[in-house]
Order: structure tokens, then C-alpha cells, then sequence
């Protein structure tokens, strides 16, 4: 096996060529509006309106957008004001106090703001990383993060093009 195909099937750690491969295959226009047109709007402003909140709460997940709504729009700007400016590691937490938001959803409104920084977990990355024995159990966000981080290096790939590869082999897998 050569190195650039060493991580195309399960079992096999996830390289450059993978990366490659697999980002190539998401569906990118569904990244455009809330990268493209929403994450700097609100690095601009510093917070997320209501409106922007739930653009990308069904760009993540669209169950998760009626819990949303149960939020004001003051608590919204309020919690991702300081959500933004919290330390990395802290974040995500601080997300949390919104309704509807859990650590998947946290890391979905960190990346479309700061995607040079952040990437989203969930379910379809996390099974990637298992098949291609990268992870072993779900960790927590910093832990992701990190793991990640050390990936994206290691490839030569920008986090956003790493989860993109994750989630669409988790995808079609």
C-alpha cells in the first residue's frame, strides 16, 4: 500500500490523502451562507442574534432549533457574547446555557465564527475517527479539540477541512 492510499478503508489512522479525498465530497454549499455570511457578522458584532442562532442551529441540526427558540434574543447575545471571548477550552461551556445547545451544537456556533480555531464534533466525525482508530470513546470537547488540532497538523489540513472529510466518510459509511 502506498502512503498516499495507507487510509482509505476502517482500521487504517487518517492521512493527508484521505483528507483529500473525503472533503473533496461534502456538499460545500451547505456551508456557504452561515461561513461565508453569518460567522463574520457575528466575529464582527461580537454576538449572535436570534435569527443567526437558529440559521445555524439547522445548519447543524434542525431538531434542535424548537429548544432554541425558548431563548430570548437578550440571553442570546448576552451568553455567545461571553462564549466568545471565554478561553478555548471554556467556550463551549458557556454555550451551554443556552436552551438547545449541548457540546455538538457549542462546537457548531464556535466554527462558523472562528472556523481557523474550532471544528464541530459529532456523531458522524466521532464514528470516523473510531473506524480509522484515532479515538477509542466519545471525549469531551477540549479533548476533541486537541485530538483535531494534532490531525489537521499532521495532514496538512485546516480544521474545517478535516470535519468535512469526517463527516462525510462517517456519512457514507
Amino acid at each position: 500500500m502506498t502512503a498516499s492510499t495507507t487510509a482509505t478503508g476502517p482500521g487504517a489512522k487518517i492521512d493527508t490523502e484521505f483528507v483529500r479525498h473525503w472533503s473533496e465530497r461534502y456538499p460545500i454549499t451547505s456551508d456557504r451562507r452561515v461561513l461565508d455570511e453569518i460567522g463574520p457578522a457575528v466575529a464582527a458584532r461580537g454576538h449572535y442574534t436570534m435569527d443567526e442562532l437558529l440559521v445555524v442551529g439547522r445548519w447543524k441540526a434542525t431538531r434542535a432549533t424548537g429548544y432554541m427558540r425558548r431563548n430570548t434574543a437578550e440571553d442570546v447575545e448576552a451568553i455567545t457574547r461571553l462564549a466568545l471571548t471565554a478561553p478555548d477550552h471554556l467556550a463551549h461551556r458557556v454555550l451551554r446555557l443556552l436552551a438547545g445547545v449541548l457540546d455538538p451544537m457549542a462546537s457548531a456556533l464556535l466554527t462558523v465564527v472562528h472556523p481557523d480555531r474550532f471544528t464541530v464534533i459529532d456523531v458522524l466525525a466521532i464514528k470516523t475517527l473510531r473506524a480509522h482508530g484515532e479515538l477509542d470513546a466519545w471525549p469531551s470537547y477540549p479533548a476533541y479539540l486537541q485530538l483535531c488540532r494534532g490531525l489537521a497538523n499532521r495532514t496538512g489540513a485546516d480544521l474545517r477541512t478535516l470535519d468535512r472529510a469526517l463527516w462525510k466518510w462517517g456519512k457514507d459509511h
